[in-house]
C-alpha cells in the first residue's frame, strides 16, 4: 500500500480538510453529496460494488445517515474499519473530516481510497477528466480537550453555516433561530447526531465517540443544545476571528 510520508500515530485524532481544485462546487447537487456519504462508508472497509450503479444511490446513503444496515451487496468488503469518524460536514467545495486511525497509517490509506474512488464517479457522471481534488489534504493533529471541542464545533457548527449563510463571518448572522433549525437539518454534517436527532452508520461507535464529546446523556444534549443556540446569537452582533482555516 503507497502512504503519504506523515506517520499517523494509531489513537491520535486528526481534524482533516480536502479541498476540490479551484474551488470547483463538488457538492452543489444532492445526488453527488448523497454519494460522497455512502463514499465515507465505502472507502473505510472496501470499495463500492458494481451493483451500486443499478440502484438508488440516494436512498442508500440516506439509510446510512439514518443508522440502519445496508445490502452487503452494495460494498466489496476488504479489511476491517480503517478509521473511526467523528464529524464530518460538506461544504460545496471542500469538506471537513475528524478522524481518529483504527490502524496503523489508517487516516493516509482511508483518504486515499475516499478521494480516490469519490473522483473516479464524479468525473464519470460529469464528463470531466482532470484531477478533483488537489495533491494534499491538510490534516492537523488534535491532543487536547480543548482542541477537541474547538475542532467539532468548527467542523459540525461553523462550517455548515457557510452553506447555509455565505459571508455570515464576516456580516453575522440575519437569524439564529433559523440558522439553529438548518444545521439540525443539514443531512451532509454530524451535527443532527450530535444532538440526538439522527445516529449515523457512518460514524464511530458510541463507545469511541463519548471519548471525544460530552453529549452522552439527554441532560448533556440540552447543555449542548444551548451552548449552540447562545453561541449563534452572539454570531448576530459580531463575529470573531476563528483559529481555523
Amino acid at each position: 500500500m503507497p502512504y503519504r510520508r506523515v506517520y499517523f500515530e494509531k489513537n491520535q485524532p486528526f481534524h482533516i480538510l480536502s479541498r476540490a481544485i479551484e474551488k470547483e462546487y463538488i457538492f452543489n447537487e444532492i445526488t453527488d453529496c448523497y454519494r460522497f456519504i455512502f463514499q465515507l462508508y465505502a472507502a473505510n472497509l472496501g470499495s463500492p460494488s458494481p451493483a451500486l450503479w443499478r440502484t438508488d444511490k440516494i436512498k442508500i446513503a440516506q439509510a446510512l445517515l439514518n443508522g440502519e444496515e445496508i445490502s452487503s451487496k452494495f460494498i466489496i468488503k476488504e479489511h476491517s474499519p480503517l478509521v473511526h469518524i467523528l464529524d464530518f460536514a460538506l461544504v460545496k467545495t471542500h469538506y471537513h473530516l475528524y478522524l481518529l486511525p483504527n490502524v496503523e497509517n489508517g487516516v493516509s490509506f482511508y483518504m486515499k481510497k475516499l478521494n480516490g474512488g469519490f473522483a473516479k464517479y464524479f468525473n464519470l457522471r460529469h464528463g470531466r477528466k482532470d484531477s478533483l481534488f488537489g495533491s494534499r489534504y491538510k490534516s492537523i493533529p488534535v491532543e487536547t480537550d480543548f482542541q477537541s471541542a474547538a475542532v467539532s464545533r468548527y467542523i459540525s457548527i461553523i462550517n455548515p453555516l457557510d452553506v447555509y449563510q455565505p459571508g455570515w463571518r464576516e456580516e453575522g448572522l440575519r437569524d439564529s433561530g433559523e440558522a439553529f433549525k438548518f444545521l439540525e437539518n443539514y443531512q451532509f454534517s454530524s451535527f443532527p447526531d450530535k444532538i440526538g436527532k439522527r445516529r449515523a452508520k457512518i460514524l464511530a461507535p458510541d463507545e469511541i465517540s463519548n471519548r471525544y464529546f460530552v453529549t452522552k446523556s439527554f441532560k448533556e444534549k440540552e447543555l449542548y443544545i444551548n451552548f449552540v443556540k447562545d453561541f449563534l446569537r452572539k454570531k448576530l452582533i459580531s463575529c470573531q476571528p476563528f483559529f481555523l482555516e
